[in-house]
């Protein structure tokens, strides 16, 4: 038999294909380049997938899809769409909100050549389902666990302790029930009625400065709220290397530390539901994208061979965790998914990014710099992944800057030299009360141009400071910080390249990572030396890379896959153990693009 013909309605769009007899209409969507979002996997089971037959003959239907169909009120002219297998030509109307649309798209709306990669698949890690339990499915010589797990689809189920008790109490007037399922393989939670459109997902990215979480709704796969708020862990240092010290201080204070940084996130947590209109026990499941310290102390894990060389982490990955264990205020049910330490200082929040960056499968040679208050890098040449970290401190966040500010309304994000002044533009387009990294740095390179800064860093012609704006403007000692800033990341940069026998000149490209997403001009990135003078083409900025990829794996099965081959891939190089790493620093320390021109020794 030869090829079928199909015409597929979407919207106002019409895709005319064919299709090889026997494949089912989900397949031949993916490879129309239509992909849908199977909730239940194709497993037939959640009934979410139903599509309408508008011309030629009627397929038919097994005895559950029909079930599911009459459940939902539906004429006999709609099928599943994971389940319909084709064998003549027909015309199909698909609901546009059963697309998977790429709801995860890059931060920066930039034209360079590079790309991200989005959804390839929608497959949440909590799940919800509602079942009809008949009264013979609950009789006494029949296991209701096995009629929930028959219902699923499921050929293995492990059982929580919650949900265990609950099985044993289910009652015959408990004809319509939830099942709260975890990774298609836990059976979470049962909850009496229908609560299917009450499941929520946290993409966290626990930051040394900074936290900031974007909250989803897990049954549409859609964002609801983002929001950062200010890790309340600098009370005991301002970096990770101090931060270790106070928890090698006492025996109490890991545990001090812990507490600070979930005041954070329960701050978070509760700002966004405030935000989406939802209720905190909605949230069923986190995806922690943390740099390696956060990591080990919102779980409790001990720190102290972080401390002292060779700066090996306790653990790579984790099973994925009670959030009740660890101290998080959601669903008393909730899990927390870990997203892998890589080694060293080089923690989850970069696994996280390489995996939104699609850098991981690219050929040819890329960098990703996350610029932080723990710079991070990544090399990627040919089948090699090196990674490094740089102490680059909080000055790229804004903190400890005189006139620094986080990214919210009012901060300073764009600064443009013109006609004897600055020009600038803030947040929210509001009065101006201090400036954000991407600010910062646009002063150093607008001050550089018009001959207010020196490339030693000093102000030029004695002035005490550089005013930006009236009230605003960074001091010798605020520039100073800068520096150090920059040359961590400009060292850590080429001592990288250098292990890896490349010159900058090599490079594919570069995906500039962390506080200055998308506001910050190339130009001015390269100006100042931070980055190599690529061509813009090379050079795109990712945004909070450790939030999206957070984000695709809340969302995405594939994704989580991809994250988890990671681990034992990546080779960390210790640059404070590098000979050359304080000749290089004090060479980075001059502003400007020469840096990268001038030859190695």
């Amino acid at each position: 038999m030869g090829k079928i013909e199909l015409s597929l309605i979407t919207g106002k769009k019409i895709i005319r294909t064919e299709a090889r007899p026997g494949l089912r209409l989900s397949r031949v969507m993916w490879q129309a380049g239509q992909p849908l979002k199977l909730y239940c996997g194709g497993r037939g089971v959640c009934g979410r997938c139903f599509v309408e037959i508008k011309a030629g003959p009627l397929p038919g239907e097994n005895e559950a899809e029909k079930k599911l169909r009459l459940a939902r009120g539906l004429p006999s002219r709609f099928r599943l769409a994971c389940q319909l297998r084709l064998r003549q030509p027909l015309t199909v109307r698909i609901p546009s909100d059963l697309l998977l649309r790429p709801g995860l798209r890059r931060q920066s709306g930039d034209k360079s050549g590079l790309t991200m990669p989005v959804l390839k698949d929608y497959d949440p890690l909590v799940k919800k389902y509602v079942l009809k339990l008949s009264a013979e499915d609950l009789t006494a010589d029949k296991s209701p666990e096995l009629a929930i797990k028959s219902a699923l689809g499921l050929k293995e189920m492990d059982i929580s302790s919650s949900a265990r008790r609950k099985l044993r109490a289910i009652r015959k007037e408990w004809s319509e029930i939830t099942a709260v399922i975890y990774d298609d393989r836990l059976l979470l939670d049962l909850e009496c009625g229908a609560t299917a459109d009450r499941i929520l997902g946290l993409g966290l990215d626990l930051g040394t400065t900074t936290v900031s979480a974007r909250l989803f709704d897990l049954s549409t796969g859609n964002p609801l709220a983002t929001a950062t708020v200010a890790n309340e862990q600098a009370a005991f240092g301002a970096d990770l290397i101090s931060r270790l010290s106070f928890a090698a201080e006492k025996p109490g204070n890991p545990k001090r530390l812990q507490k600070s940084a979930l005041k954070s996130i329960a701050k978070l947590t509760r700002t966004l539901a405030l935000e989406a209109g939802v209720r905190t026990e909605w949230i069923y499941v986190l995806c922690l994208a943390g740099n390696a310290v956060m990591n080990h102390l919102i779980l409790a894990q001990p720190v102290d061979s972080l401390g002292r060389a060779p700066f090996r982490p306790a653990f790579l990955s984790c099973e994925p965790v009670p959030a009740s264990k660890a101290g998080l205020r959601v669903n008393p049910q909730a899990m927390v998914f870990v997203s892998p330490n890589l080694g060293g200082f080089v923690g989850g929040d970069i696994s996280a990014g390489l995996l939104y960056t699609g850098l991981i499968s690219r050929r040819g040679n890329f960098l990703l710099v996350d610029l932080g208050t723990n710079g991070e890098i990544v090399l990627k040449s040919g089948h090699t992944l090196l990674a490094a970290s740089t102490a680059a401190g909080p000055a790229f966040e804004g903190s400890g800057i005189s006139c620094g500010l986080q990214a919210v309304p009012g901060a300073i994000e764009k600064v443009k030299w013109s006609q004897g002044r600055f020009e600038y533009r803030t947040i929210g387009r509001q009065k101006p009360s201090g400036l954000c990294g991407s600010g910062l740095l646009a002063v150093l390179a607008e001050a550089l141009r018009a001959g207010l800064l020196l490339p030693s860093g000093r102000i030029a012609a004695g002035r005490p400071e550089i005013e930006v704006a009236p009230g605003l403007g960074l001091s010798q000692l605020d520039i100073r910080k800068l520096q150090l800033a920059m040359a961590a990341v400009k060292s850590g940069i080429k001592l990288l390249l250098r292990s890896a026998g490349l010159d900058w000149r090599q490079l594919d490209g570069l995906y500039l990572a962390g506080v200055f997403g998308s506001s910050i001009d190339p130009g001015q990135c390269i100006a100042v030396g931070l980055i190599p003078p690529l061509p813009r083409k090379k050079i795109l900025f990712a945004g909070n890379a450790s939030l999206a990829g957070a984000g695709l794996m809340l969302l995405s099965r594939s994704a989580r896959k991809e994250v988890e081959k990671l681990r034992g891939k990546v080779k960390h190089i210790s640059l404070a153990e590098n000979e050359d790493f304080q000749s290089e620093f004090l060479r980075a320390l001059a502003i400007g693009s020469q840096y990268w021109r001038r030859q190695d020794d």
